[in-house]
C-alpha cells in the first residue's frame, strides 16, 4: 500500500512540476522572472500540499518584504527547490551547483531563471561566481544560498562553508536567515520515497551589514550559523 502512495505522490509531483516548468519556459519568452514569480509561488505550494507536505511559516513580520537580502537557509531536501520559492515573499536568484545546470529540464529552467552556477574545487571559477553574485545583490535582487553546500543526510545541519560570508562582506549585503525543520523526512537524500511531513519554515530578523561589518569571515559565519540553527529548532 505504501508503495502505491509513493508512486501516486511522485506522479502528482511530476505533473505539477511539469506545469511549473512550462510556465517558466513559456513565460520567460515574454516576461521577466520577477513577473512570473507571483505565479510560480502558488504552484510550488500546490506541489508540496499535493504530496502531503504541510508547512507552518513564522517570522514574516521580521523583515521588509520590499528590500533585497542575501538569504541563508539550511538545506534539508530536494524539495527545498519548491518550499523556498513557495514561501519566501521575495523574488530571488540562487547560487547553485554547476552540476544542476546539466540536469534534464531543471538545468534549462534554472539557467533561464538567472541562477548562478558555482563549481566545486575550482577556486578561479568560484571567485567568478561570487563576483557575479555580488553584482546581482548590488542591483537589488535577493540571492539564496544554502551555506552547508549540500543536502543533509541525517536531518542535522552540516557546518557552514565560508563562501557565503566572503560574499556578504564583499557585497555589504543584509542577511536574511531562515531555518527549516521537517522537510528532510518528506524526501531524504538517497531515498526516493516521498513521505508526508510537517515542516516548520522560520524567518529570523535580518543581520544588517552595519551590525556585522566589523566582523571577519569566521565570526560572521559563526553568528549566522548559530542563528539558522536556532531558527531550525524553533517551534
Amino acid at each position: 500500500m505504501k508503495q502505491i502512495i509513493y508512486i501516486y505522490r511522485w506522479a502528482v509531483a511530476v505533473a505539477v512540476f511539469s506545469l511549473i516548468a512550462a510556465l517558466v519556459f513559456i513565460g520567460l519568452v515574454f516576461y521577466r522572472p520577477q513577473q512570473i514569480y507571483v505565479l510560480v509561488q502558488p504552484l510550488c505550494r500546490l506541489l508540496l500540499r499535493s504530496i502531503a507536505v504541510r508547512v507552518k511559516v513564522t517570522g514574516l513580520d521580521n523583515f521588509d518584504h520590499k528590500r533585497s537580502y542575501l538569504i541563508l537557509c539550511n538545506h534539508e531536501s530536494l524539495l527545498d527547490a519548491f518550499i523556498c520559492p513557495g514561501y519566501i515573499p521575495l523574488f530571488f536568484a540562487v547560487l547553485e551547483l554547476t552540476d544542476h545546470f546539466s540536469w534534464p529540464v531543471w538545468g534549462k529552467m534554472t539557467q533561464k531563471w538567472g541562477n548562478i552556477p558555482v563549481g566545486r574545487g575550482n577556486l578561479r571559477a568560484a571567485i567568478a561566481s561570487l563576483d557575479r553574485a555580488r553584482d546581482v545583490l548590488k542591483k537589488g535582487t535577493s540571492l539564496l544560498i544554502f551555506p552547508e553546500g549540500e543536502r543533509t543526510t541525517t536531518g542535522e545541519m552540516k557546518p557552514f562553508r565560508k563562501g557565503a560570508f566572503y560574499l556578504a562582506l564583499k557585497a555589504q549585503a543584509d542577511i536574511l536567515p531562515i531555518g527549516m525543520h521537517g522537510l528532510y523526512r518528506a524526501k531524504t537524500k538517497g531515498n526516493w520515497h516521498v513521505r508526508s511531513a510537517n515542516v516548520h519554515f522560520n524567518f529570523g530578523k535580518p543581520l544588517y551589514y552595519r551590525d556585522y561589518r566589523h566582523l571577519n569571515v569566521d565570526q560572521l559565519k559563526y553568528w549566522a550559523e548559530k542563528e539558522v540553527r536556532r531558527l531550525k529548532y524553533r517551534r
